[in-house]
């Protein structure tokens, strides 16, 4: 799926007019999360999307006016039964998406953005949605926080405001959700959307077998990034996993000083083979990562956690380890061995117990 930032740099970056949907509120089971986009690109294209067809039609039309007028909406969306079997969706409930009109003047936000989802770090993008009731358009409206300090853009209210938005957006920084800040005084009342912005999970493949070469496209579908890993660049080549964000061809003993594990990454070990299993292993227990998995049978885990144990490795230490990795759905062939390895991923992305 295409990344929506990168999208709307390219259309800001080319002058053309562009509508911005984000989901801010939602009640029952929508068919997609608060923060879910829907970029409407003039009157031809469309990147992303906000739940099923009869919504999507209904908010490119009011994308038109929005670009023309350029001022922003709330789009009040309460999906009946009706609804639901003409857009052949199977969820209901009640939705308030909001429309924004792009411009120029925000280029540098997105551009930043786009950076940061790439190469790591984080920030808060703060929109303004209206004030006393009326929407707001134009500079003033936008502004990128840096947790750094640094910041692009700016946004009525000036720093005080500025000093709650980064207060609040260190609950969203670690929830990862976004939210709609409703902020009333004597003298005014203002509806900011607050949007944490960070670097999409990393998975790490170690080996690049024919696991792996499933494994690889089927995790950037579910928006992980995908780094592979192998000593052998007949196997570690851009040929072979051209989905990958990066392919590094690296001895395995040695390749953990090259990484960039953190608390986003995830370790998946399937090399080609016991030695390489160990080498691997006995680094990713050691690192920050949030998950590591690995293949292979019950035998073999044995030995290796029996191997590591040896070296004053704790057993708690190895209780933490996803082996046999993914979830059990009697996987014998590549391509199902892949998609129990990415229904693993994604439940713990999601917070889930495995």
């Amino acid at each position: 799926m295409e990344d929506i930032y990168s999208e709307i740099v390219k259309a800001l970056e080319k002058k053309e007019k562009v509508a911005l949907a984000t989901l801010i509120t939602r009640m029952g089971s929508a068919p997609r999360a608060v923060g879910a986009k829907y970029l409407i690109i003039g009157d031809k294209t469309s990147v992303g999307s906000i739940g099923g067809g009869c919504v999507e039609a209904e908010v490119w039309q009011e994308a038109q006016q929005v670009i023309e007028k350029r001022e922003g909406r709330i789009l009040h969306f309460e999906l009946t039964s009706e609804q639901l079997a003409e857009g052949g969706l199977i969820c209901g409930g009640n939705i308030n998406i909001f429309l924004e009109p792009l411009g120029e003047e925000f280029l540098d936000i997105y551009q930043e953005v786009a950076r940061i989802k790439q190469k790591g770090r984080s920030a808060i993008l703060a929109t303004l949605i209206s004030v006393d009731g009326a929407f707001s358009k134009g500079k003033g409206s936008k502004t990128l926080l840096m947790t750094s300090g640094e910041k692009i853009g700016s946004l009525l209210g000036g720093l005080e405001l500025e000093k709650k938005i980064l207060k609040e957006g260190e609950v969203l920084l670690k929830e990862k959700k976004p939210k709609v800040l409703v902020l009333s005084s004597e003298n005014r009342n203002m509806e900011i959307l607050l949007e944490p912005v960070f670097s999409e999970p990393t998975v790490y493949l170690f080996g690049g077998g024919h696991v792996s070469e499933q494994v690889a496209p089927l995790a950037k579908k579910v928006h992980f990034k995908v780094v592979v890993i192998d000593d052998r660049e007949m196997f570690a080549n851009r040929g072979r996993f051209p989905q990958a964000d990066e392919v590094i061809v690296s001895e395995f003993e040695r390749c953990f000083d090259k990484l960039n594990i953190d608390e986003s990454s995830y370790i998946v070990i399937v090399t080609r083979g016991h030695l390489y299993d160990g080498f691997v292993l006995e680094q990713a227990v050691k690192s920050k990562t949030r998950y590591v998995g690995m293949i292979g049978s019950r035998k073999k885990i044995r030995t290796l956690y029996q191997n590591l144990m040896e070296k004053g490795m704790k057993k708690e230490v190895l209780d933490q380890v996803h082996a046999p990795i993914g979830v059990d759905i009697n996987s014998e062939t590549p391509e199902e061995i892949a998609v129990s390895i990415v229904a693993e991923l994604i439940k713990v992305r999601g917070g889930g117990k495995v």
